[in-house]
């Protein structure tokens, strides 16, 4: 029987666990110059509305991030999916360097800290490649906050089907909690299973619910804080009920 007092946080990576648009401007750039002339301009601008409005005002109003707005402005002008995949590696691979500029959110750091300490296990679930996201998680001093990092994730089935196996440890949705800023790919899984769900909402966007909303995790670290009491005492039920769906 699972223990009762288990509770597991699973947290996204990008726009989630660090932020900044260093590195999407930088996947921007790459695949600008594969572009060459004015559609690499184009791609370039467009890139930068998207940063600077939000998507219902860009020129991509269908991308929910920048890594989004960059690679559907670059199918649109001619990109194929291979030249977006080597731009989006040798960008991980210059995350790594002292040029790239990230912020780790320390309150969002401190509090998985907080509850790493007192029983909570905390899950990194992004669905990056496995290359070069060690390194990346050491240059930020990220590895001492997580007890699993799994990469590849493959959302929103990948992470449907994770949370799947947690609840046969936890024994209740309640007691597992998903924040991420991608509404389809990290929110509604959580949804469907009846975990706890924190969404970083950016833009306004309004994809869809969570049981907490804040345009940045700041905003979701007391509803958080509120979960692990709960999940930790042995509750942490959902409000609403269990969805038997198939996501």
């Amino acid at each position: 029987m699972a223990d009762p007092a288990q509770a597991v946080l699973v947290t996204d990576f990008d726009g989630t666990l660090y932020r900044g648009d260093d590195p999407v401007r930088r996947y921007a750039a790459l695949a600008a110059g594969r572009l060459g002339g004015s559609a690499g301009r184009v791609l370039l601008d467009g890139v930068d509305g998207f940063l600077a409005t939000g998507a219902p005002g860009s020129a991509v109003p269908e991308a929910v991030d920048g890594w989004e707005a960059v690679a559907l402005l670059g199918l649109r002008h001619g990109l194929e999916q291979e030249d977006l995949d080597a731009a989006f590696l040798a960008t991980r691979e210059w995350m790594n360097g002292p040029g790239c500029a990230l912020e780790v959110p320390s309150g969002y750091a401190d509090l998985l800290a907080r509850l790493r300490a007192d029983g909570v296990r905390v899950v990194l679930a992004t669905n990056s490649p496995a290359e070069g996201l060690d390194l990346l998680l050491r240059r930020l001093e990220l590895l001492p906050l997580v007890d699993q990092v799994v990469s590849g994730t493959g959302k929103p089935a990948g992470l449907h089907r994770l949370l799947r196996r947690e609840l046969a440890l936890t024994g209740a949705p309640g007691r597992i909690l998903v924040v991420g800023d991608h509404w389809r790919n990290d929110i509604a899984p959580g949804l469907v299973l009846g975990a706890a769900t924190g969404y970083i909402d950016r833009f306004g966007r309004a994809d869809g619910p969570a049981d907490a909303v804040a345009a940045e995790v700041e905003g979701l670290l007391d509803p958080l804080r509120a979960w692990a009491a709960g999940a930790l005492a042995g509750g942490g039920q959902p409000s609403g009920k269990q969805s038997n769906e198939e996501y």
